[in-house]
Parts: C-alpha cells; sequence; structure tokens
C-alpha cells in the first residue's frame, strides 16, 4: 500500500513539473515572438528608408495567413551609397510575388544597432 502511494506522489510531482516547465517555455517563446513584431514594426515606422537588391529568393516552410515565407538575399544600398549583405525571412503577399524576383531592386527600411543591421520589407506582411 505504501509503495502505491509512493508511485503516485511521484507521478502528480513529475506532472506538476513537467507542466511549470512546459507552462513557462510556452511564456517565454510568446514573448520572444511579440518581441520580434515589435521590433520589425519598429523598423518598418522609424527605419531608414533605401532600396536592396535581390540576389536570391527561396520559399521557406513556413506561411502566415496564406502568406508564403521567404528567405531573400539582398544587398542593401545605405544612404552615404556604402552597400551591405543580408538576408531577411519574412513573409510576401501572394500579389506581390512578381515584384520578388532574383535582379529586382525592393525598397526596404534599416536600423543600425551597434555593428549590426537589422533589415525589413516594406511590401512584406507584417501581421
Amino acid at each position: 500500500m505504501t509503495v502505491t502511494l509512493i508511485i503516485f506522489v511521484a507521478i502528480i510531482v513529475f506532472g506538476l513539473i513537467t507542466g511549470t516547465i512546459t507552462t513557462i517555455m510556452a511564456f517565454k517563446l510568446l514573448r520572444n515572438n511579440e518581441e520580434k513584431h515589435h521590433l520589425r514594426k519598429s523598423i518598418l515606422m522609424d527605419g531608414i528608408p533605401t532600396e536592396a537588391i535581390i540576389h536570391d529568393i527561396v520559399q521557406t516552410s513556413s506561411s502566415r495567413d496564406g502568406r508564403p515565407g521567404v528567405r531573400l538575399d539582398l544587398t542593401v544600398t545605405q544612404v552615404d551609397g556604402r552597400t551591405f549583405p543580408t538576408i531577411v525571412e519574412t513573409y510576401i503577399p501572394i500579389t506581390h510575388i512578381p515584384h520578388f524576383q532574383k535582379g529586382n531592386v525592393i525598397n526596404v527600411r534599416y536600423i543600425a544597432m551597434g555593428n549590426e543591421r537589422k533589415v525589413e520589407v516594406q511590401d512584406a506582411y507584417l501581421p
């Protein structure tokens, strides 16, 4: 009888610990996604507008609200004329797909964060 009680208590404790860890991880993931979304909006609203050349476009396995996810290999031209390469993962509306082809010039915005630059595509989908 005591062995059964110990096993029962161990199962309950294990379940509580597992549930707590799962809940904490879910909240961290949600907060991280919210922070990324806020940063993207901030770049699109306050970033420096410029143009970028598409060197490569690859569809990712993700989509959001029916819009395909893509990985864009870009060369961004800064306001001072210097360029820098970057890779942006974003979602594009299906109606904009013809604009997102190799060699095309697209509008982007960027911000400098220390030595790093964060880039967002202006015509991309932002939920």
